[in-house]
């Protein structure tokens, strides 16, 4: 109960924020968010976090954690909240120019990479910090022991 007061009260907030938007521009940044992937990585991300906090042999719990997170986490819950970021950092045409764009070839390779894109980049930082811990765990010790 107190998550989805809490999902209510952010999802309030972004809605008055967003309100200095017309409803063409947030369609067009909606529009967007289809274009780019968005709604698939989100759909997948649903799924995703669905599966990892689901007991599976429990249909219930199943059912409720599936309820929650379409509250909190769905793409149509989420799509106005998207669409203002968008919108607070493109212009109208430019969002045009990316939608023309995804719609291209090469926009769609883009938009289909990105999350593997995205996941891989994840994958190097993390690597790359665990190769560097040691060293800053020493450092760290040297500097407190001053």
């Amino acid at each position: 109960m107190k998550s989805a007061i809490l999902c209510a009260a952010v999802s309030l907030s972004f809605s008055l924020a967003a309100a200095e938007y017309s409803a063409a521009d947030r369609a067009l940044a909606i529009e967007l968010l289809k274009a780019d992937g968005t709604e698939q990585v989100l759909d997948r991300t649903f799924n995703s976090a669905l599966t990892q906090m689901s007991p599976g042999d429990n249909d219930t719990a199943r059912s409720l954690i599936e309820q929650y997170l379409k509250k909190c986490f769905s793409f149509d819950v989420l799509k106005e909240d998207l669409a203002t970021i968008y919108l607070d950092n493109y212009t109208v045409d430019e969002i045009k120019g990316l939608i023309a764009f995804y719609r291209t070839p090469l926009g769609r390779k883009k938009a289909a990479a990105d999350p593997r894109i995205g996941a891989a980049t994840a994958q190097v930082t993390s690597r790359k910090i665990q190769e560097n811990l040691p060293r800053l765990q020493l450092e760290l010790q040297k500097a407190l022991k001053k």
